[in-house]
């Protein structure tokens, strides 16, 4: 029976970008019969790197993060940002400015970790727990388990004993795991009830350490730590890092097919490829710049659909063997959670198919039955960025406008106009969302959607 493979329609790229995936990709997904698969010819070895180069990317980029924030607060210790994220938020890549982080990197070699919660009443919250691959592997909150006061237990792989009375156990993929916690703030009001609330969120290791266990990923050399959005940069070392991630982490089985066409070129768990043999170290270099272009042609490509429209980023948080969608996403929303819990829409381009600029304006109109649709318990927003995914500076420090915004003006028959631009407009800074005079970039995000199939209006352009 032929096997049918399918893309997820992220851009009119894809086809072209995942083509080199098909040799490894297709065995993943489907499996192979000596029926209707004879021998095939090797295929070339900077394809090969490519391939590697996209499926390490969301893992190193992982890593890269934990390093970093690892040197300012400590493993298996939940951190609670206080403030909400603005410009100078630069750690990872679009920061929401609708929720309270709180962040904690596990490393389960200690033993399993204990989150616990109070009652949280009406208000929005959740702990997204991610692996070092990036699949969320488990949600804690209000959809997935409620607003009453929660312990739960995360878990090393393989883990088996006794959890403590009322726990519920989590057991995490991988040995390193990341939590991101969101409280949601209603208003500036609303700040200081916010902030209590996460202050009694606690964390604590409660052991033994498991008698076996991976090696741990390697240390982190603060002040010198390589940038998690520049992970092209390093070259053939890129694969130095995945190995290492490798070696921490092992990897699904799922993987197999690929990582043994990695292997050839030296790229094993532990192993430092980027010291090999020169024709593979060669094959890895190019394999580096031939993975960066697929990324940035796919996000280049932006929407499917007419100019103006949207990209979801579809079934985030699941990526299975589709690695080019999780370091599509990884690139440009690291940390996105699954789309039952939260759907991010993505723009880059006004109906003219041009890039949305601040010195050329931007309309944004809903009708009253546009509006994103999502469940009481949820929330929405709009949020620029630059180019590079992270909050721009504005007059008026306003970076999203959503459905807590205050003072937006509707119009008598329900609907709301937002206007995306360097100035304000005539009608005034009510409805107004500031952008850089150059290119910018919009991200709306719906917290609790009730219709996935749901896509924003077009962005048109002003002039």
């Amino acid at each position: 029976m032929a096997c049918e493979v399918r893309r997820r329609s992220l851009g009119r790229a894809v086809a072209v970008a995942t083509a080199g995936f098909l040799g490894a990709t297709i065995i993943a997904a489907c499996g192979s019969s000596s029926e209707d698969a004879g021998p095939s010819e090797p295929r070339d070895r900077a394809e090969v790197a490519a391939d590697g180069f996209v499926y390490g990317y969301a893992p190193v980029a992982l890593a890269r993060t934990r390093a970093n924030m690892t040197c300012l607060l400590p493993i298996n210790q939940l951190y609670n940002q206080s403030q909400m994220s603005g410009p100078d938020s630069r750690t990872v890549v679009a920061p929401n400015v609708d929720t309270l982080y709180s962040v904690a990197w596990l490393d389960l070699r200690s033993g399993p970790i204990l989150l616990a919660h109070p009652e949280m009443g009406e208000r929005y919250f959740g702990f997204q727990l991610l692996d070092i691959y990036s699949n969320v592997f488990a949600n804690v909150g209000t959809r997935e388990t409620g607003s009453a006061a929660g312990s739960f237990l995360v878990v090393p792989p393989g883990w088996s004993g006794a959890a403590p009375a009322g726990a519920e156990v989590i057991e995490s993929p991988t040995w390193d795991s990341w939590v991101i916690g969101r409280t949601l703030v209603e208003s500036m009001d609303d700040l200081p009830a916010a902030q209590a609330a996460q202050k009694q969120y606690s964390m604590r290791v409660l052991g033994p350490a498991p008698a076996t266990a991976p090696p741990a990923l390697p240390p982190t050399d603060c002040g010198n730590n390589p940038a998690p959005q520049a992970v092209g940069a390093a070259g053939p070392a890129f694969y130095d890092e995945l190995s290492a991630v490798l070696a921490a982490n092992p990897a699904p089985e799922a993987d197999a097919p690929l990582l043994a066409e990695l292997a050839e070129l030296g790229v094993t768990p532990g192993a430092t490829p980027s010291a090999g043999d020169p024709q593979d170290v060669e094959a890895l270099a190019s394999g580096v710049v031939l993975g960066s272009e697929r990324l940035d042609d796919l996000i280049a490509e932006g929407s499917d659909g007419d100019p103006g429209s949207w990209s979801s980023l579809e079934d985030a948080g699941r990526y299975g063997t589709d690695y080019l969608h999780r370091a599509m996403v990884a690139k440009i929303g690291l940390g996105a959670n699954v789309p039952e819990e939260s759907m991010y829409h993505v723009t880059r381009e006004g109906t003219d198919g041009e890039a949305l600029r601040g010195s050329t304006g931007h309309l944004l109109h809903f009708d009253e039955d546009q509006l994103p649709p999502i469940d009481p318990r949820g929330f929405w927003s709009i949020t620029l960025y630059g180019p590079d995914m992270f909050l721009v500076p504005n007059s008026i420090a306003r970076y999203a406008i959503g459905d807590r915004t205050p003072g937006l003006v509707r119009g008598d028959d329900g609907s709301l106009d937002v206007w995306i631009s360097s100035s304000p407009p005539p009608s005034g800074k009510a409805n107004w969302l500031p952008a850089p005079e150059g290119e910018f970039v919009l991200m709306l995000r719906t917290y609790l959607p009730t219709d996935q199939a749901w896509s924003p209006p077009v962005v048109q352009s002003a002039e």
